[in-house]
């Protein structure tokens, strides 16, 4: 069972399922809060990731309620993010490997070469 989430000692305490979240995603995600938080992710027995939070600057404990759930959603966008970039990761190659590759054309290139 996966402890709960929760605000402590002025900290959040979030934790993510290593089975969804993978610690890319994890580590994209919480960057973004480095610049108001200081960020601890520690893995606990394979099983999930502790992401401890702790505010630079004094936050109300309503204020890191309202972080903790946005936290929520930026590892479900991260999360995201990741499945499409690994579903489209072929259309993406073939569309890199059209743009870079050397092909004759058959018309000249537009504007005067001086």
């Amino acid at each position: 069972m996966q402890p709960e989430n929760s605000i402590q000692d002025n900290k959040i305490i979030y934790f993510a399922d290593s089975q969804l979240y993978s610690q890319e995603s994890i580590f994209k995600c919480t960057y973004w809060y480095t610049d108001k938080f200081t960020i601890l992710i520690k893995l606990e027995s394979n099983k999930h990731y502790k992401i401890v939070l702790t505010p630079k600057d004094d936050l109300s404990e309503a204020e890191l309620w309202v972080i903790l759930n946005k936290l929520g959603n930026d590892l479900i966008d991260f999360r995201l993010r990741e499945i499409v970039t690994k579903g489209t990761q072929n259309i993406r190659d073939l569309l890199i490997a059209k743009a870079f590759s050397n092909y004759p054309s058959e018309e000249e290139p537009p504007g005067n070469i001086i």
